[in-house]
């Protein structure tokens, strides 16, 4: 079993093939995220149509955190630094705690992590919609439970649709998601769905 399959026979109870993908040398289709509105940390406004013309990188974290998330930070500071040269890649961490996590907390935790302002953007919504993307994102938890937050990357077109999922506590599954986002950069199209 594949790395990129082990995590999604967690989060769809299963590794069901996806369609065409093997034959197309696709990425599969896991579905869009949810319109949202989000803000930054420098208060930008930032929603999903913003997607557009890149391909990124997406975690869902919370600054209080001390367990999973600093973890999750460093590794998307290396991956800010691996893809340094990559102009058509972004990152995005959205806050599950929108209460706490105010743009300045925000944008104080990502002065921590070296986080370039015009590649990583830290998001902050109204709750309501941050539980919609993690209710998307995030199908093996409870959404309301905020330790209980993913340990995972999501890979996301310029549409919005997750093109991938990866666990920070797999080996070799970040060099996975990046080289899965440098082939969906050559190739965004999407399979077409199984009949």
């Amino acid at each position: 079993m594949n790395r990129r399959c082990f995590v999604f026979a967690g989060l769809l109870g299963g590794c069901a093939k996806p369609p065409k993908v093997e034959e197309d040398n696709l990425l599969p289709d896991f579905g869009q995220l949810p319109e949202f509105s989000f803000v930054d940390q420098q208060r930008r406004p930032f929603a999903r149509g913003d997607l557009a013309g890149k391909v990124w990188i997406l975690d869902l974290i919370y600054t209080r955190c001390t367990a999973v998330c600093p973890r999750m930070s460093a590794v998307m500071k290396d991956v800010q630094k691996r893809l340094e040269s990559e102009r058509r890649a972004g990152l995005l961490s959205i806050s599950v705690d929108p209460e706490y996590d105010t743009p300045e907390r925000l944008a104080a935790f990502a002065g921590k992590y070296g986080a370039d302002p015009e590649r990583w953007r830290f998001l902050h919504g109204p709750k309501a919609r941050v539980r919609e993307v993690q209710v998307k994102t995030q199908r093996h938890l409870d959404p309301e439970e905020i330790t209980a937050h993913s340990k995972q990357f999501y890979l996301v077109d310029g549409n919005g649709y997750v093109r991938g999922v990866y666990s920070v506590t797999q080996p070799g599954a970040v060099d996975d998601m990046i080289g899965d986002l440098r082939r969906l950069l050559e190739k965004p199209d999407k399979p077409e769905p199984s009949t």
